[in-house]
């Protein structure tokens, strides 16, 4: 099973009621294992270099791209080289010495032209940040487009998303095409992005290492994608940037860097010149995250069962069971299941109690016993990233009861892969 992917999305409200213009939902792509988009294609990357054979993979690109690839790599048990070229003081600084291919004194490396040569002559798998022009990112890329639009029932009308190289842009316009031409879709969403394809920015963003040539390369394959898909560019600056990842934090308790928040600052400013209509506005958010993070108890020394009983009988009140059933659960997740509690900030916002059923095929391994959040958090996330780690400690194994009348919860567990399969019923009576 994948571990990146499936990330949350979900409607910015306090954003709506600000900006007026509808609907807004977030892809918070920092949720991936990595905490970046790029994890969707490094650990497909990955599994293509074991597939194929080969023991150690040379990676260039930003810091967040490297460690994108060193995250699966060590999961594959598979060496990362990177490569180490002159003024590339940064990678000495924030990456262990022990994976730098020192290239600063090859002549014939003066740039990362000579890279791939490099990888071949040593039978490495290569991957470069500038270069994911291949069918593997963009199907994969295409698949997060299709997550995207299926979980807002395929009416969305425009989709934001951040410059690059132009194959993240490219890949979801794809992806959009095929639900249209599937008549999924009734019609294409406007696409929007920032302005940045300049030298200079690219310059800015990926290194100072880049060849000339390649450059061009780059910048002219952005231009291609952008004429191709007739995406709308927005210019920002700076002010734009920090204005837009600080109203995402405040608003929305969402954590974006300033380097990655340029898809939301192109809908604000886009929005602040009343030029977008009401609708359904979707942002795709590199490395965004919700301030909420989802942890493991795996000892009542860490918390006691009391404290996990008071947390469920406070939260879930309208849906309560004894203090007997509701400790039976407690201790069969502590032997054979998960006890999850949702933090944000260090405080204890949610609690979910997972139980082993003991089956292997006649009914989901696991069951979802309890989840609930403290008051004031519906909608905001919690139950999401707590159903979302649910899904991956159990590796998808899992089943839920939901009350036939909460449509709210039935709702988001639809969105999150879960189907109605039957009503259950509990002998309560005699049989006289």
């Amino acid at each position: 099973m994948r571990k990146s992917g499936r990330t949350p999305l979900f409607r910015a409200r306090r954003l709506e009621k600000l900006f007026d213009i509808g609907e807004i939902f977030l892809k918070l792509e920092g949720a991936n294992p990595s905490g970046h988009i790029y994890d969707r294609v490094t650990e497909v990357l990955v599994k293509d270099a074991v597939v194929n054979g080969f023991q150690q993979i040379l990676v260039d690109g930003s810091e967040c791209y490297i460690q994108s690839v060193m995250f699966f790599a060590k999961l594959s048990q598979i060496e990362v080289k990177v490569p180490l070229l002159k003024q590339e003081k940064w990678k000495m600084a924030r990456l262990n010495k022990a994976v730098l291919l020192d290239l600063r004194d090859n002549k014939d490396t003066s740039s990362r032209l000579e890279l791939r040569d490099i990888a071949e002559q040593n039978n490495m798998y290569f991957t470069c940040e500038w270069d994911l022009n291949t069918t593997i990112s963009h199907l994969v890329l295409e698949e997060m487009a299709k997550e995207c639009l299926e979980r807002m029932n395929f009416q969305v009308d425009t989709i934001t998303v951040q410059l690059g190289y132009g194959y993240t842009l490219s890949s979801i316009y794809s992806g959009i095409i095929k639900s249209w031409i599937d008549e999924e879709l009734s019609q294409l969403p406007q696409l929007l992005c920032d302005s940045r394809s300049s030298r200079q920015d690219i310059l800015n963003q990926y290194g100072k290492n880049t060849h000339t040539g390649q450059m061009a390369d780059i910048v002219k394959n952005v231009m291609k994608v952008i004429m191709e898909t007739r995406v709308e560019m927005i210019d920002l600056e700076e002010a734009d940037l920090k204005q837009a990842a600080s109203m995402l934090r405040e608003y929305e308790n969402v954590i974006v860097s300033r380097k990655e928040a340029y898809a939301m600052a192109a809908l604000i400013k886009k929005s602040q010149l009343e030029l977008l209509k009401r609708g359904k506005h979707l942002i795709i958010l590199n490395d965004a995250k919700s301030e909420i993070e989802v942890n493991e108890i795996k000892s009542f020394k860490e918390k006691s069962k009391e404290d996990f009983v008071e947390m469920i009988d406070t939260w879930l009140s309208p849906y309560n069971d004894s203090v007997a059933e509701t400790l039976d659960a407690i201790e069969k997740a502590m032997k054979e299941g998960f006890l999850l509690i949702a933090k944000r900030n260090g405080e204890e916002q949610g609690i979910c109690i997972i139980v082993n059923m003991g089956f292997e095929r006649f009914l989901p391994t696991y069951h979802l016993a309890y989840i609930g959040v403290k008051t004031g958090n519906q909608g905001r996330g919690v139950a999401s990233e707590m159903i979302k780690r649910a899904i991956e400690v159990t590796d998808g194994k899992l089943s839920l009861h939901v009350d036939l009348d909460n449509k709210r919860a039935k709702k988001l567990y639809s969105k999150m892969g879960f189907e109605h399969a039957y009503d259950r019923m509990i002998f309560k009576g005699s049989t006289d």
